[in-house]
């Protein structure tokens, strides 16, 4: 908020090029990705989560989670191209999009929160984009913050751009 809180619609649509997403979208994109991961995490909150077959392939968890981390570190200059699952809703984001955020991170921070009693090492929970792929939950509460973190930085630099015109 501190950031982008004041910024106008106008400010959060713009992209740098067509290709790019603005300040909204990468926020939009948070929103969905982790709107994505909040069932599976609250099936572990309300006790009806149950580690699945492909969970229990050996190695399978470490190694997505070891290929997400790299992928999504805050760090990796490299750009990537996000799966059609996890695409911002919109192009032209509602000016509430930076609230929006936040009550969406309040309500992911609630879920850590929640599940501190747990042994997150244990739980496997499937990734939204198949139920093959499972994450331990302690790496999938890493990763979503990595992820945030990563966007959060790419908003910086659409920012910066947009400032520099």
């Amino acid at each position: 908020k501190q950031i982008f809180g004041d910024l106008s619609p106008e400010q959060l649509n713009w992209k740098p090029s067509a290709e790019s997403w603005s300040v909204g979208q990468c926020f939009e994109h948070l929103i969905v990705t982790n709107n994505l991961y909040f069932p599976n995490i609250q099936k572990v909150i309300d006790g009806k989560h149950r580690n699945n077959f492909f969970s229990k392939i050996p190695f399978s968890t470490d190694l997505i989670a070891v290929l997400m981390k790299n992928a999504l570190n805050p760090e990796q200059k490299r750009k990537m191209k996000t799966f059609k699952i996890f695409e911002p809703l919109a192009s032209n984001v509602s000016p509430t999009i930076i609230e929006d955020f936040a009550e969406n991170n309040r309500k992911l921070i609630e879920k850590i929160e929640a599940c501190k009693e747990f042994d997150l090492h244990k739980i496997k929970i499937a990734e939204p984009l198949s139920v093959a792929l499972n994450l331990r939950l302690d790496d999938a509460f890493e990763i979503l913050i990595m992820h945030e973190k990563r966007h959060f930085k790419q908003a910086e630099r659409v920012l910066r751009m947009q400032n520099s015109k």
